[in-house]
């Protein structure tokens, strides 16, 4: 039978079609932009015929009629996943939620364990050939679909026709509802200060040619605002909303660099307005595939340099992240956050990324303790890789529980540091010899950060010192050279004892700032150069440095003494002290090399060099003087203060 000979025969209207279903039945709906509002208008009008029937929803996005205690013995809700619109459906127990990875979704209904006997779904208007589109909205339909004994279709002209594995021929439609109107539409309030930051804190993380994915929090979604200026940059999510357009119109997106369907930007919803859904209709680019292949962790693994990033509500001092729920009640479930977490871990070169902001509202601290009691904990110790908030960014892997009690209470918001330190301390946390910076003159300067390329190509990551950096900055000092070491300390040492390692870390940032070099990406960096000043009683600062071995002559030396001058002079510092062995004239040349004036004298067998900060000059040169105790190996002492030369 022709196509449109079976189109003509089950047409018919809503209430037609839905005195089919039956009492005790479980009824599928699609999910979220793409749920049949003209469908469900229509089944709430049948709650008097229909007793105990069961709705399922993957994601649900607009408050539904049949979810009303009117309707309690009519219908009972079930979500899998909990967005604003269903909170408080779930919260007065008017829906019921599942806490499933979405991955799992596929094979719960496949296999039977969750029976569907009726499908309620939104398409397009059939094409030539018969087929129709499910449009921004794959998800687990298909599995629904086949499992269904009765399919409901709303034909939608305002229904984009989107590419994948979205079409479903007339034949497998046993009514069709013809009903055009707008697509419910899903939107996020825009990200305040704090989120910009935080954002601003993951973006920088995420490097050219990766892969990304960005949870529906609203800070998981700033990070997209954030990446404009990428290269290269290819898209595999579940959910597709409007935050991603701009940062695809600036040209960012190109999905040159994917492992898994180069050039194409993978979704299995979309979430958002009319501009997305005009931007996904009939757009070869876009490509929406079913929950089974987009939230599988392996799937998501085979996309290099992927990285994922979910917002949470709070996480603990031992690294258990809380997503799913708020004061004991289910705020949005767990969804594909582990799907993409694990996948994105799995990944060569990928990252999976927890972000939040470090205050609640009412003022009160997101980095806790312990996970609130009631609060379910979505990602575990084991589980989690790296947290954000405002304050920075931390690598938990493979950190002990006293090392990541330390980096979390580093991010957290400076009014609640001192608390969570004597908390951590009063758990067994960590020592009670644990220093932390000073209370609210401790706050992390990122704006010192910056990318410096070597004379061999390469690239180092120059940052101010953390405390997660202690064993890193003692595993750099014990790697040095004894004439390393005698160069930058001024006297021999063979040790490095880890308080003298937690008092070089943990810094005001003010009185004292030391410059770490970094080589690696963010995890896996291995430390390969410092400089820092120190405040003298004088009130001018002193600085120093110190190159790893193999990274001497790359231009690394120079590079962190700018760095740290840079930080001076910005601070409003005139003059610099340095104080260098005379046979150390790579030290010299670098100091002479920094484009101000530099004077020295040479006292005790050691130069105390000025660089004069107010007073830049052309051409490098340093010129020395000596004091009375320095006598020349000619025998003829020089008067105090006699020019000696210019080097």
């Amino acid at each position: 039978m022709d196509w449109r000979e079976v189109y003509r025969k089950r047409r018919m209207d809503a209430d037609q079609a839905l005195s089919r279903l039956r009492s005790g039945s479980s009824v599928y709906i699609g999910s979220g932009c793409a749920e049949p509002r003209h469908l469900v208008a229509a089944l709430s009008k049948r709650a008097p015929s229909l007793l105990d029937v069961q709705v399922i929803q993957a994601i649900s996005v607009a408050a539904s009629d049949y979810t009303s205690e009117a309707f309690a013995d009519n219908f009972t809700a079930m979500r899998f996943f909990v967005a604003a619109a269903a909170r408080r459906a779930v919260s007065e127990g008017a829906a019921d939620y599942v806490p499933l990875h979405m991955s799992d979704l596929p094979d719960l209904i496949s296999s039977g364990r969750l029976a569907v006997d009726a499908v309620l779904i939104q398409v397009s208007p059939p094409d030539e050939h018969g087929w129709c589109s499910l449009g921004v909205s794959v998800d687990v339909a298909g599995e629904a679909i086949a499992q269904a004994r009765l399919v409901i279709a709303q034909v939608n002209a305002e229904m984009p026709r989107t590419h994948g594995d979205t079409y479903i021929p007339v034949s497998r439609l046993d009514c069709i509802v013809e009903h055009t109107q707008p697509l419910i539409t899903f939107s996020q309030t825009s990200p305040d200060e704090v989120a910009v930051k935080a954002a601003r804190q993951v973006a920088r993380l995420i490097p050219d040619g990766a892969t990304i994915h960005a949870g529906l929090g609203r800070m998981a979604q700033a990070v997209l605002g954030e990446l404009g200026g990428r290269k290269n940059l290819g898209i595999h999510c579940d959910a597709l909303t409007d935050a991603y357009l701009p940062l695809i119109e600036s040209g960012a997106v190109t999905g040159a660099a994917k492992g898994m369907r180069p050039h194409k930007i993978v979704a299995s919803f979309c979430l958002g307005g009319a501009k997305l859904f005009s931007f996904v209709n009939n757009n070869p680019e876009v490509v929406l595939l079913p929950t089974r292949e987009v939230n599988n962790p392996t799937v998501i693994a085979a996309n290099h340099r992927m990285f994922s990033v979910h917002e949470a509500l709070e996480v603990d001092l031992t690294g258990q992240v809380c997503t799913a729920d708020r004061e004991g009640r289910v705020y949005s479930g767990m969804g594909g956050v582990m799907d993409f977490l694990r996948g994105a871990t799995a990944s060569p070169g990928g990252q999976g990324i927890v972000v939040l902001p470090s205050l609640r509202p009412d003022g009160s601290s997101r980095v806790v303790p312990q996970i609130a009691p009631g609060a379910g904990v979505a990602v575990t110790r084991a589980g989690v890789r790296s947290v954000a908030t405002e304050y920075g960014a931390v690598y938990l892997h493979g950190l002990s529980l006293r090392e990541r009690a330390v980096a979390l209470i580093d991010i957290a918001h400076p009014n609640h540091r001192d608390a969570l330190l004597t908390a951590a301390r009063e758990g067994g946390l960590i020592s009670q010899r644990q220093i932390l910076a000073p209370l609210f003159t401790g706050v992390y300067p990122d704006k010192y950060e910056r990318h410096t390329a070597l004379k061999d190509g390469g690239e180092v990551y120059i940052r101010p010192v953390k405390p997660t950096d202690e064993r890193m900055v003692q595993e750099f000092f014990y790697s040095m050279t004894d004439r390393e070491v005698y160069y930058r300390f001024l006297h021999a040492t063979k040790s490095f004892p880890r308080k003298d390692m937690q008092k070089m870390v943990n810094i005001d940032y003010h009185r004292e700032l030391s410059l770490v070099a970094l080589a690696g990406e963010f995890g896996a960096e291995r430390m390969v150069g410092v400089a820092r000043y120190v405040l003298g009683g004088d009130g001018e600062p002193e600085v120093d440095f110190a190159v790893a071995t193999e990274m001497q002559g790359k231009g690394l030396g120079r590079a962190l003494m700018k760095a740290v001058l840079d930080v001076a002079h910005d601070r409003g510092y005139l003059v610099a002290n340095a104080y260098v062995m005379p046979e150390n004239m790579a030290s010299m040349n670098i100091l002479k090399s920094m484009g101000y004036a530099v004077t020295g004298l040479v006292s005790q067998g050691v130069i105390e060099l000025k660089l004069h900060l107010d007073q830049p000059v052309a051409e490098p040169q340093v010129e020395l003087k000596y004091d009375e105790r320095y006598r020349p190996g000619n025998g003829e002492a020089k008067k105090k203060d006699e020019p000696l030369s210019r080097i």
